[in-house]
């Protein structure tokens, strides 16, 4: 019995060994795996190795679809790992290019896909020159890629509307700005590595700023406030850069913000109703001093900014100013020849900006000057031959500058000598009765605006805005000061057909560490009570910005709007203008 188990055992043994090993006639085949690292692998153009392995139950089968892809075997340590490294060699085509590696083990079969990218590639695939009416309009420019791009524009009427999304075609979208100027042009760029593609763009002349020049400085002028200075700016540089060219980088060398449409859009949202734009020409923007020949990229530059505020129905005063004070210095030098020699250099220098801008309507202004240096009645009567070589060459260029309203300045610019040596009748004006204007500067008390201290600030202004013994009180130059000094204005010039620009005011905001509630409504009430009494008193009040925010210690800053930031950054004194322009009223004559 027992030796009939034991060979029973041994059979069932061996039946269950043969159905489990199994061989090629008969039985069940082991389950066969595969896996792969990845579905897929990206090379870079030049190329190179890529080392991976593969699992298997057996080796698998590899094959490549591109010759220019290869794949070798490595020295494997298991039975069920396989090791291979794969090849690509280097490519110079532009578009990318694909291949397949194949893995096969018995009926099990993966793909791995394989993309090699172009060197630099860059094609745009829209027109390459867009033209528009002067309405403007919004473009298109559609790209095809394979790397990270940059985008150039030329011109600040050119705004870029869209970003880049992650995909091989790319669509760019560009704003083109109304043109209220004469026919222009620009470029969109784009750049990836070393190549560069290009969209030019043209833009016919809009009509805004063209026709007949209507209405005269009496009728202009009650439309002009407030207004607002685009203050160290195009007025930026050097003294050193006299009568040379230093290009337009100047712009943002006294402050640090490119002037945009978008600025000027946010000036008249904030209610100004012309833009003062202080101007240097002579300093830095000379290409030849012996015809005192205007760089043309600063004048194509400045006639931008004209355009943005012309655009916006916006009344612009283009001046020269102060312009290294080659000619507002010079009052200590009254002989003949100098003032010959000036004369001669000013008439060219209006002669070139009169005839960039002559078909412009009446929204521009002409500034001869900014505040001449002229304290006495010897060097008043030197200016007043300056302003008429001002008057004479721009005159002289006809078209529309035969009827423009021009601005002449007093002596100073300060209204007490103004007032005592100015004669604006001693001015001929071949346009006739009605097309100047006089411009003066209010600063007072220069303690308070911050002018000149001399160690006396003044931070409070305004008898309800005093702090009680404090020695940072005003002490003149209040209330009642202003509205004399502004109705000497209306008594001399306004009532006798001559407006007045008060062409820059203003006061620092100052940051304290006591008693910043009366500092703040005293910087609104100035600004308030200078912006009503100017308008009562036929003047148009142009409040002076320099665009900087660093209101730090007791210096403060005269910022009105924070060009960077498009939001206003002196909130006090944009109060007192509101309130101010809102109570005033415009005389009758």
């Amino acid at each position: 019995m027992k030796q009939l188990l034991t060979l029973t055992v041994m059979l069932l043994t061996a039946a269950a060994l043969y159905a489990c090993g199994g061989d090629d006639d008969g039985g069940s085949s082991p389950a066969v795996t595969l896996t792969v690292p990845t579905k897929q692998h990206t090379y870079a153009a030049s190329g190179g190795t890529w080392d991976f392995v593969v699992q298997a139950s057996q080796k698998p089968a590899i094959a490549s679809s591109a010759s220019w892809l290869t794949v070798s075997e490595q020295t494997s340590t298991s039975a069920t790992v396989f090791k291979y490294t794969a090849t690509a060699k280097e490519m110079t085509e532009t578009d990318d290019r694909t291949a397949t590696i194949t893995v096969s083990a018995g009926s099990l079969k993966e793909t791995i896909n394989v993309t090699q990218t172009a060197i630099d590639g860059l094609v745009i695939s829209s027109p390459r020159l867009e033209a528009f009416e002067a309405q403007g309009g919004s473009l298109t420019v559609v790209i095809k890629a394979n790397g990270s791009y940059t985008v150039n524009v030329s011109n600040d009427w050119i705004t870029r509307t869209t970003t880049r999304a992650t995909m091989q075609d790319y669509t760019e979208t560009f704003t083109i700005a109304p043109n209220a100027g004469t026919a222009r042009q620009g470029r969109v760029s784009f750049s990836l590595g070393s190549i560069t593609e290009s969209v030019a763009i043209q833009q016919s002349a809009g009509t805004s700023a063209q026709g007949e020049i209507e209405g005269n400085a009496r009728d202009i002028a009650k439309l002009m406030y407030p207004g607002w200075n685009l203050g160290n700016t195009m007025e930026g540089g050097s003294n050193s850069s006299n009568w040379k060219n230093v290009g337009i980088a100047t712009e943002t060398s006294w402050q640090s913000t490119k002037t945009t449409q978008q600025i000027i859009d946010f000036v008249k949202s904030q209610g100004f109703k012309s833009v003062r734009i202080p101007t240097a020409w002579v300093m830095g923007h000379i290409t030849e001093e012996s015809t005192v020949s205007i760089d043309e990229e600063w004048m194509a530059r400045v006639k931008e900014i004209v355009d943005y505020c012309v655009a916006d129905g916006l009344y612009v005063l283009l001046n020269d100013h102060w312009d290294g004070g080659w000619l507002e210095n010079s009052f200590g030098d009254l002989s003949a020849s100098t003032v010959a020699a000036n004369n001669e250099k000013l008439r060219l220098l209006w002669t070139q900006i009169a005839t960039t801008f002559r078909d412009y309507d009446e929204h521009l202004l002409f500034g001869g000057l900014n505040e001449p240096a002229a304290d006495s009645q010897a060097k008043t009567d030197a200016l007043l031959q300056y302003e008429q070589a001002f008057i004479d060459a721009v005159r002289a260029t006809g078209g529309n500058n035969a009827k423009r309203t021009l601005v002449v300045q007093g002596p100073t610019t300060d209204i007490d000598n103004t007032d005592k040596y100015y004669d604006v009748t001693k001015l001929s004006d071949p346009a006739g009765d009605g097309y100047l204007m006089v411009e003066v500067h209010y600063y007072n008390p220069p303690q308070f605006s911050g002018v000149w201290e001399n160690n006396q600030p003044v931070w409070f202004w305004g008898a309800a805005n005093h702090v009680s013994g404090d020695s940072h009180n005003a002490t003149w130059a209040e209330e009642d000061y202003v509205k004399t000094q502004f109705q000497k204005m209306r008594t001399k010039f306004s009532a006798k057909g001559y407006p007045v620009i008060l062409g820059e005011f203003g006061a620092n905001w100052r940051k304290l560490s006591a008693h910043q509630a009366e500092h703040d409504a005293s910087i609104k009430l100035f600004h308030e009570v200078v912006t009503r009494e100017a308008v009562n008193c036929g003047m148009v009040p142009m409040v002076w910005d320099i665009n900087a925010t660093n209101q730090n210690g007791t210096n403060g800053i005269m910022t009105i709007i924070d060009r960077s930031g498009l939001k206003v950054f002196g909130t006090p004194a944009m109060e007192g203008l509101k309130a101010g322009a809102a109570a005033a009223q415009w005389p009758a004559n």
